[in-house]
């Protein structure tokens, strides 16, 4: 397809191994320092797993609440099963929320 359309392909560009040899000493201690601080980051995201696991179960009350709502509504399960219906209509807002807030955990806990 390149061909056709005329785009040239790029060429491979390699860094020579005596560059590499000369950085590493440099580079070393900077890995160690950043993971010291992306340690602490997942650590301080870590806290926001079990909203996440929360949610995730959250979502299974919909059809539980459906199930109470119409079967249940003879043995006075109407009512239960109408907050068990609003919670898992909630649950997958809630979920994408947890879900996005991980990274500014993240960004926290490595400021920190």
């Amino acid at each position: 397809m390149a061909v056709f359309s005329g785009i040239a392909v790029p060429k491979a560009k390699a860094m020579d191994p005596i560059t590499i040899s000369v950085l590493a000493p440099y580079a070393i201690p900077v890995a160690e320092m950043a993971g010291a601080f992306a340690l602490k980051g997942f650590c301080k995201a870590a806290t926001g797993i079990p909203d996440i696991f929360y949610d995730m179960v959250a979502i299974f009350m919909l059809p539980v609440g459906f199930l109470e709502a119409t079967l249940g509504a003879p043995f006075g399960l109407f009512g239960n099963g109408c907050e068990n219906v609003g919670k898992g209509v909630i649950a997958p807002f809630k979920l994408c929320y947890s879900t996005v807030m991980l990274f500014p955990l993240f960004i926290v806990g490595m400021c920190q």
